[in-house]
C-alpha cells in the first residue's frame, strides 16, 4: 500500500486490536513479575509480539497523518518494536509492564480521536470502517466508542460553527 492518509485506517485499527489483546493478556496481573510468569510466560511473549506488531503498523502510517499528530511519538513506538525484535532476551519486564499500565490507554484514546477526526474529515472511508467493524479479526476493538468520539467531535464542530 502507498503511504497515503486514506490507507492509514487499517494500520490504526491493527494497533487498536493489538492494544486490546495486550489488555486482555495483562489485566489480571498486578506486578511485572506476575505478568512475566503468568501462564508459563505465554501472555508475556504474546504481548511482546503484539508490541512488535504495533511498532510495525506505526511505521507504515503516512507522513501526512504523523505530521497532523505530532503529539504522538511515532518514532518511540517504532523504536520499541526494534528493541523487541532485535534484543528479545534483553527486554526489561518492568519497562514492558510500565508501558502496559501507563502508556497504552492514552495511546488508545489518541488513536480513537485520530480515527474519529479522519472519518469526520472524509480522509478515511466509512465503508472500510464498517467492514472492519464486522470483521472477526477486529472483534476486540470497541467500535462504538470510536463512533461516540466521532459524534462528540461532530457536535463540538457544529457548536463552533454556530458560535
Amino acid at each position: 500500500m502507498l503511504a497515503e492518509i486514506k490507507n492509514d485506517l487499517l494500520y490504526l485499527l491493527n494497533i487498536l486490536e493489538s492494544i486490546e489483546k495486550i489488555h486482555i493478556y495483562s489485566e489480571k496481573t498486578g506486578t511485572a513479575e506476575d505478568f512475566f510468569y503468568a501462564n508459563d510466560q505465554l501472555n508475556f511473549n504474546a504481548t511482546l509480539n503484539l508490541f512488535a506488531h504495533i511498532g510495525e503498523n506505526a511505521g507504515k502510517i503516512s507522513s501526512e497523518l504523523k505530521n497532523k499528530n505530532p503529539g504522538l511519538n511515532w518514532q518511540d513506538i517504532k523504536d520499541f518494536r526494534n528493541k523487541i525484535v532485535h534484543d528479545y532476551m534483553g527486554i526489561d519486564i518492568f519497562v514492558v509492564f510500565k508501558i502496559i499500565k501507563n502508556e497504552l490507554k492514552p495511546l488508545k484514546e489518541r488513536i480513537f480521536c485520530i480515527i474519529a477526526e479522519e472519518l469526520e474529515n472524509k480522509n478515511f472511508d466509512e465503508n472500510e470502517f464498517q467492514l472492519a467493524r464486522e470483521s472477526f479479526y477486529y472483534r476486540h476493538i470497541p467500535f462504538d466508542e470510536i463512533k461516540e468520539e466521532s459524534k462528540t467531535r461532530g457536535k463540538g464542530n457544529d457548536h463552533e460553527k454556530n458560535s
